[in-house]
């Protein structure tokens, strides 16, 4: 998003936290909407004072390549505070369904006219005309540029280098527009075209939003330009996946068509849950169900990574462009060596599938989708208790677990509930799936929907349980498992021998297998009970339950008490964070809550005040306040009445919202969205590679007002990075609405003891880093000038 010209208005600074005497008017890259009666009024405070400080600490979830940019929301009440992360829905998920060319198919697939004619679907595009031509050398070439400044250009490298990696195609960047090329532009939305268009002369798009940015899906937005459609579109699909067409949105069903072996050209590569190209199993849903689940659940959770190119894929795509034939030339063999499911790779060796070893692949030592599970998908066939994962601690954001319990012959399944606490059901972030009569689709629960004694007993001989989850807010669940008589069932007998006497029979004997059993499969064995989609959970008498279940009547029925809480929602673009009560009555007093957010690599972060309304200052200093970090350890502070929106040049950052003991208000509504813009880039350094130039944008003209920026430098490791400002242009002395921050720790906190702070006091300067990592966040405030440049070198 890119923050609209406004009306930016005066902020007020509280000298005193920074021993200024006097007033200021900062304005921190806020931008209002509103007249000037609604003008903010803004302080900053050291995070060192600890008067008016809340103790939040920093979450670090890791910041290698490909870590998504995420808050973690923390809320406290008195002594009590639980910290938690909520992970974005999948892009196919959030996708639009219509971009400006048109509606998309399966989401965000761009069908030329002849293709949407034709419909034809399949992993790998059969005709060779949709294949990328090769160049002089022999090899694959497909000629590539950013059709615009916004394009996340960092986050493209990295999909083509992967592409690169694995396969035999070479990318090359052109400024020939009149030729067929890939265009990555940003645009709404995640989408592409399907092979190579040698009638696009003038390129085809594949379009990057600022939430397609992961490896996988930059990945999965390349192989649909290389020829690969979805993996679920295969016509063998139904061998492996179930579609629950009951759960599909009217006018989606065609999204989910297979077609005939006839169109398929999968090279002979099975079926790949864990593929790229394969979509999760949430996907048009108009009840929140699943529209693909997989025939063995445990394998649910391995359908729609964005991880990268799974091994079949890489496998596929080298068959559909000759790789494997030119590599095996190059190291001079005649045959492919490689055994189950193997191929020969550019380094003259086996490339090996998961749940293999060997020089050939030719030890199979695991079921390719088994050695690629979790712990957490079990097939069940004795007695045993089961609980969500690091239960009674919170279970882990981004799970899929699968309990798949099969009961003994003429037994029923049962599972009795001890424990159940999961995200409120409004906040849609966790869920437990419980099918007890379909294998494919069951109810759903959250929050406390199941008190503790609850039982739940299958009509056949299976019962289910699957747990979804996006966020780690909550302790979980545990559940005993036991098996109970089928009523309608009755063992197979065997009928004994009879023996004739010699002299006039032969001696018969009825074999057992000759005996048919009585009892009915498990597919069309009449339920013995009401589906729980119309009866709820029946909780058993305490003198019912088995000895290690047995708990006292009141603790079925009465949940803990719920105490205040912010929340987090997520949004198409982003999360939306509110106050405790926020839309049914004010937020308590005494509180406190925060967030942090974390991202792998530079983003500018927006925040929208769609409601504003707290308690107003008091002796010219807020009391209520949500407080926004800036770099080098200062917050911003809003309170009273706001409008308009903030925007703060990185993402890695803490926000609170506190509140004292008097009065309170309606509270917030907070929508928060990141983005990279042309100067939130990642800087990679290398021997051959180790100088460079970093500028405000439009240097020496003036930047635009309200203009942010934030750099990571990377040196090798053994290496340091130097930076020397040769001009620093700045219109504030005090460093508070234009500043340009320095970590020399590379950790992109801004912490003042490993940081450096420029502004209009200084002219040029000079850092070198602690490490080899090093961040630069800039932000250019109202007032326009010519910002700076600096160069950094590898030392």
């Amino acid at each position: 998003m890119t923050v609209p010209t406004a009306l930016w208005l005066l902020v007020a600074l509280l000298a005193s936290a920074f021993g200024y005497p006097g007033e200021t008017t900062p304005d921190l890259n806020i931008y209002d909407r509103a007249d000037a009666d609604t003008t903010p009024d803004y302080n900053i405070y050291d995070r060192a004072d600890a008067d008016t400080t809340p103790d939040y600490n920093i979450y670090d979830g890791g910041r290698e390549d490909g870590f998504q940019p995420h808050f973690t929301l923390q809320n406290a009440r008195a002594e009590q505070k639980q910290n938690f992360t909520v992970i974005p829905l999948p892009f196919e998920e959030t996708n639009p369904d219509r971009i400006e060319t048109g509606e998309l198919f399966q989401k965000d697939i761009i069908l030329t006219e002849a293709q949407r004619r034709a419909m034809v679907l399949r992993k790998g595009l059969a005709s060779e005309t949709y294949r990328w031509p090769e160049a002089g050398d022999g090899f694959p070439r497909v000629p590539y540029r950013f059709a615009d400044d916004e394009v996340d250009q960092d986050a493209v490298r990295a999909g083509i280098a992967h592409w690169e990696q694995h396969t035999c195609i070479n990318f090359e960047l052109t400024t020939n527009v009149n030729q067929p090329h890939l265009r990555f532009k940003k645009k709404t939305g995640c989408a592409s075209y399907v092979g190579y268009l040698a009638t696009f002369s003038t390129g085809q798009d594949v379009l990057i939003s600022s939430g397609c940015t992961s490896l996988g899906t930059v990945a999965h937005e390349i192989g649909h330009a290389m020829g690969f459609y979805h993996e679920q579109s295969r016509p063998e699909r139904d061998l492996h996946v179930h579609i629950n067409e009951e759960n599909i949105k009217d006018g989606k069903e065609r999204n989910f068509e297979k077609k005939s072996d006839s169109l398929v050209d999968d090279k002979g590569v099975a079926y790949d849950y864990t593929s790229d190209m394969h979509y999760s199993g949430f996907g048009f849903s108009n009840n929140g169900h699943l529209t693909i689940a997989t025939v063995d659940p445990r394998n649910q959770e391995l359908i729609g990574q964005r991880e990268g190119l799974s091994h079949r894929d890489k496998h596929l795509a080298n068959l559909m462009y000759g790789c494997i034939d030119k590599w095996m030339g190059k190291c001079g063999i005649s045959s492919d060596p490689c055994e189950n499911g193997g191929y020969y790779g550019k380094n003259c060796a086996c490339v090996c599938p998961p749940g293999t070893s060997g020089s050939s692949c030719e030890t199979l030592e695991q079921d390719y989708f088994a050695s690629q599970r979790g712990d957490c998908s079990l097939k069940i066939t004795s007695p045993t208790t089961v609980t969500s994962p690091n239960y009674p601690s919170n279970y882990p954001y981004g799970l899929t677990c699968a309990k798949w319990v099969v009961a003994p012959e003429c037994k029923l399944a049962k599972v009795t509930f001890t424990a159940f606490r999961l995200a409120s059901c409004s906040a849609g972030w966790d869920k437990l799936e419980i099918r007890t009569n379909n294998r494919y689709d069951g109810n759903f629960y959250c929050g406390t929907d199941i008190a503790p004694g609850t039982s739940i007993t299958s009509t056949t001989n299976e019962i289910i349980i699957m747990f979804y989850t996006r966020s780690n807010t909550e302790s979980g669940w545990s559940a005993d498992v036991t098996f109970v008589d089928d009523p309608n069932c009755e063992p197979p007998t065997t009928q004994p021998p009879t023996t004739q006497p010699p002299t006039t029979q032969p001696p018969t004997t009825q074999p057992p297998t000759t005996q048919p059993p009585t009892t009915q499969p498990p597919t069309t064995q009449p339920p013995t009970t009401q589906p729980p989609t119309t009866q709820p959970p029946t909780t058993q008498p305490p003198t019912t339950q088995p000895p290690t279940t047995e708990l006292p009547p009141t603790e079925a029925t009465t949940a803990p008490p719920s105490s205040p809480r912010c929340s987090l929602d997520s949004t198409a673009t982003g999360v939306a964070w509110r106050s405790p009560y926020f839309g049914s009555k004010n937020y308590p007093n005494n509180f406190h809550c925060g967030l942090v957010g974390s991202a792998g690599s530079p983003y500018m972060t927006t925040f929208k005040l769609n409601t504003f309304q707290l308690q107003w200052k008091k002796r010219r200093r807020c009391v209520d306040f949500v407080g926004i970090q800036i770099p080098y350890n200062r917050t911003l502070k809003l309170c009273g009445s706001k409008k308009g929106a903030v925007a703060v040049p990185n993402l890695n950052l803490n926000i609170s919202f506190v509140s004292d003991a008097s009065k309170t208000n309606v509270g917030f509504d907070i929508g928060i969205t990141w983005q990279k813009t042309s100067c939130h880039r990642v800087i990679e350094l290398t021997e051959d590679d180790a100088t460079g130039v970093i500028r405000s944008p439009r240097f020496p003209k003036k930047y635009k007002k309200d203009t942010v920026c934030e750099w990571w430098i990377k040196a090798p490791n053994g290496k340091r990075i130097q930076l020397d400002f040769t001009t620093i242009n700045l219109r504030d002395k005090k460093c508070v609405n234009s500043y340009i921050a320095v970590d020399k720790s590379g950790s992109a906190e801004y912490v003042p003891e490993n940081s450096s702070l420029f502004c209009a006091v200084n002219k040029s300067g000079s850092v070198i880093s602690d490490g080899n990592g090093m961040n630069v966040a800039f932000a250019g405030g109202k007032k326009k000038s010519k910002g700076f440049s600096a160069r950094y070198t590898l030392v």
